[in-house]
């Protein structure tokens, strides 16, 4: 997907749009995947990352940000699984804790054969029932699981019980059972050929049946079922991660795991980070480097080495909080759609930051459109302020303390105070924002964060980010809390559509909620940019469209 922007984005769009029309899922048997290079990669060592600031869940039924999810991939087994592969081939199904599984002839019920012998990280064996159990975390309203909506959704996967379930978090979920040791099977209220895919994201792995009913916040370390696990955690100061030597592939294909593990060390600023990277000290900053590193490094190591920029799938959009204040009002949140300047924001990430843009779904989602309901390259301020005149009351704005981050809500403070919004207040965050933004009846107004796809299909926008229907009381992604009627029953009816009408109608959909209720501001469809020491072997680099850089292949020289 990302060796050539342009040509790589095209070559996604018709993979995933092929994927996604014959169901996204395959049932078919697990294929070997090829090397990203030629070369055979160098075995052991330990990577040194660093993290600007910590993650934000350790738990893995409610770990859902990209530098939880980079590990988890390798450290999680769940029944299915992406293909570590590039471009839309990255998107492919390939059996995993499940050898094979059934559909019923009616669509509703989906049976799993575990593979036998498999064992997680303390030498446990994983059976059925761990699978259960990880499902079971994710619906329990107590663990407070980002994922829970995908699973108890009436217009896409519903599983019998579900709603009921995560609604009181009592009883148990007849649509979720086991048959012996070996078999689980999972009944649907209505056919969806969705559930494959839901099953392969990492939350779904195989989970230790001592998981309590109840988030995991600060374990020394995580039990998994994967190739690796993580050994050992400080919130806030540092992540270790080591082979699981008790795992087996036994049948499907190998995890990719060329190192010996993964040391991530947290709080290390990003200027610091650059100057150890170069003396290799540091091997890769996991979350960037500041703006003003990218050009200088660019200029000196091109983009094929040890300075990397690839396309991503990443959204980064403002959200207003509709459920209260000023945001409320549409002509307020119009005011702001017009009066950020996306091209300036794009710019002040750096050289290759990405692409400004005023849609939800980007390039790499079949169904997109381009967006041109509000400026891109530039801002109407005369149209803003006349929309926000009588709509400039107080504002909470919220963001995140990495040096990226300050420099864009600086800006974009600047920029609102530029339409008449001059009545605002700064919430900081080292750690936790999106936590904090997920929890419903928060007091924030503002704020501006990114998304990147799940699987390659506009209900994971759309559907998961914007319908009232995934609104509960923690862990939302559905940060803007827009719960609109119309608009919910144009997103379940989209929803339950299938091939080239679907993405036609949700590529419409989106630039309707855009000019119709404007309840995010979409800015720009952003790159991934990467830098690594002397000591990694950059044959070995390779990127997943799901979770960006595949830790499993990369090796040290």
């Amino acid at each position: 997907m990302y060796k050539r922007l342009t040509l790589s984005l095209g070559m996604l769009a018709v993979g995933a749009a092929m994927l996604a029309a014959s169901g996204i899922a395959s049932t078919g048997s697990a294929h070997k995947q090829s090397a990203s290079s030629g070369s055979v990669a160098k075995k052991g060592g330990i990577l040194k990352a660093s993290l600007t600031v910590g993650i934000e869940n350790i738990d893995p039924q409610r770990s859902y940000y990209v530098p939880e999810s980079q590990y988890e991939w390798l450290t999680q087994r769940p029944l299915l699984n992406f293909a570590h592969a590039e471009g839309a081939r990255g998107y492919r199904l390939l059996n995993e804790g499940a050898k094979s599984y059934t559909v019923s002839r009616d669509g509703r019920t989906y049976t799993f054969h575990i593979r036998a012998g498999m064992r997680f990280s303390n030498g446990q064996p994983v059976t059925a029932a761990n699978y259960k159990h990880a499902l079971m975390r994710i619906l329990n309203p107590a663990v407070g699981s980002p994922i829970a909506s995908f699973l108890t959704d009436p217009s896409s996967v519903n599983i019998v019980g579900g709603i009921a379930y995560n609604t009181t978090g009592k009883g148990s979920v007849g649509g979720i059972r086991t048959t012996g040791k070996y078999t689980l099977i999972i009944k649907l209220i209505k056919a969806n050929a969705l559930l494959p895919t839901l099953m392969a994201m990492i939350e779904t792995g195989a989970t230790p049946l001592s998981f309590p009913m109840k988030p995991i916040t600060s374990p020394k370390s995580v039990v998994s079922a994967g190739a690796y696990y993580v050994s050992s955690y400080t919130p806030d100061r540092s992540i270790s991660v080591r082979r699981n030597k008790f795992y087996k592939p036994l049948g499907a294909v190998p995890y990719p795991a060329n190192l010996n593990g993964f040391d991530y060390t947290i709080g290390t600023q990003q200027d610091q980070a650059l100057l150890l990277v170069k003396k290799g000290q540091l091997d890769w900053p996991a979350d960037g480097l500041s703006p003003s590193a990218w050009g200088p490094l660019f200029a000196q190591y091109g983009t094929k080495g040890r300075a990397r920029a690839f396309a991503s799938s990443i959204v980064d959009y403002g959200v207003m909080n509709t459920s209260k204040g000023v945001f409320t009002n549409l002509n307020a949140r119009k005011a702001v759609e017009y009066g950020i300047n996306r091209k300036s924001v794009v710019k002040i990430r750096g050289p290759r930051a990405g692409f400004p843009q005023c849609s939800m779904l980007t390039p790499a989602i079949p169904g997109y459109k381009k967006c041109n309901l509000y400026p891109l390259n530039k801002q109407d301020l005369s149209k803003a302020r006349s929309l926000a005149s009588g709509h400039t009351g107080h504002i909470n704005y919220w963001y995140s303390t990495t040096p990226t981050n300050t420099l864009v809500q600086r800006l974009v403070s600047s920029q609102l105070n530029a339409i008449g919004f001059n009545n605002i207040d700064y919430k900081p965050f080292a750690s936790g924002l999106f936590t904090a933004l997920g929890k419903k009846g928060n007091d924030y107004d503002f704020a501006i964060i990114g998304w990147q796809a799940d699987f390659p299909d506009p209900y994971d926008y759309i559907n998961k980010l914007l319908c009232g229907c995934t609104i509960q009381d923690v862990q939302n992604n559905n940060v803007s809390y827009f719960n609109n009627k119309t608009a919910d029953n144009l997103m379940q009816k989209a929803a339950q559509l299938r091939g080239t009408k679907r993405f036609s109608t949700y590529g419409n959909l989106d630039l309707q909620i855009q000019k119709t209720w404007a309840p995010t501001a979409p800015l720009d469809n952003r790159n991934d940019r990467n830098f690594f020491s002397a000591r990694v072997d950059t044959n070995t680099i390779a990127t997943s469209p799901v979770y960006e850089i595949d830790l499993g292949k990369m090796a040290l020289k």
